[in-house]
């Protein structure tokens, strides 16, 4: 871990959330009264409104990046900042909160500590996607995944791992995931969770039409190879959910750890297993779930 000084915040904001800008608002109040400057893109900037300033290369210079939304809008500012090397926090503004650090209630303290203090960091890695014959490289910091525009029939897909040919799985497609995807659409099709600094990369099948698949957890320096059979026309690949391109029968997918990784702001390894618990109700009782989320959706409608 390495320790930062920040005077520069780059603020990234979900625009449809009024809570959200509002926080912006403060955070911008709280950075002034730090001494630290604050930029933000022309669109979020102008919601927001009150000092912001709209940076044309947000977020270039910037010490710190602020997310303020859910995970996704995270994602979309990891998007930014990784290839600067600039870190990254998150106010958890959405339904889940995996990859962000301060609750809507606690930030304002939180940030200006950053802003008096400085910051630790922790370096995590992200995923990069080739595809042969294409000379684009897909950055992910949660998951690549192969999927297919039509789920009427399966496909059957092979499976490299260092060079040697592991499985032919038939799946309507195949997901790849860093430790920090592990608890998004990873999870959903069948992986286990990984702790997020984990030196590690993980593979699972999307609903796949055998009894006998299962995911597969290799290490991080390993080079995954995904090939779409030749008859697979429309399937499509997704980096962060995001769709990248469409692949044509044959195409030969390469995922790997990207040659940088992603910085967060530390936080205690505490916390992800009390999110796990209190978001995904790891080792809750039945009973328990139903009434925390009655709590949770009380709170969150005042």
């Amino acid at each position: 871990m390495s320790r930062r000084v920040v005077k520069d915040l780059a603020l990234f904001v979900d625009a449809d959330r009024p809570a959200a800008i509002e926080a912006a608002r403060v955070a911008v109040k709280v950075a002034a009264d730090g001494g630290a400057t604050v930029q933000m893109r022309a669109d979020h900037a102008a919601a927001v409104a009150g000092g912001a300033t709209a940076a044309p290369n947000f977020p270039h210079g910037a010490d710190l990046l602020v997310s303020f939304g859910g995970d996704g809008t995270l994602l979309q500012g990891a998007h930014l900042a990784a290839p600067l090397d600039i870190p990254i926090l998150g106010v958890d503004f959405g339904q889940m909160g995996f990859l962000t650090n301060f609750d809507r209630r606690d930030y304002r303290e939180g940030l200006a500590r950053i802003v008096r203090e400085g910051v630790e960091t922790e370096e995590r890695i992200a995923l990069e996607a080739t595809v042969a014959g294409d000379a684009r490289t897909f950055f992910a910091l949660n998951d690549i995944h192969i999927d297919r525009k039509q789920h009427g029939r399966t496909l059957t897909f092979g499976i490299e791992i260092g060079g040697e040919r592991v499985a032919d799985l038939p799946a309507d497609g195949i997901v790849v995931s860093s430790p920090t995807g592990s608890t998004a659409y990873f999870l959903s099709a069948g992986g286990p969770i990984l702790a997020p600094r984990l030196e590690a990369i993980a593979l699972a099948p999307i609903c796949p039409h055998t009894l006998f698949s299962r995911p597969l957890v290799v290490r991080s320096d390993e080079r995954i190879r995904v090939t779409v059979p030749r008859g697979g026309a429309g399937t499509q690949l997704f980096a962060d959910g995001r769709h990248e391109l469409d692949l044509p029968g044959g195409s030969v997918v390469t995922v790997l750890k990207a040659a940088r990784p992603v910085r967060f702001v530390a936080s205690d390894t505490r916390l992800f297993f009390h999110v796990l618990e209190r978001k995904l109700h790891w080792g809750s009782s039945i009973k328990r779930t139903l009434e925390a989320d009655a709590h949770e959706r009380h709170d969150r409608s005042r």
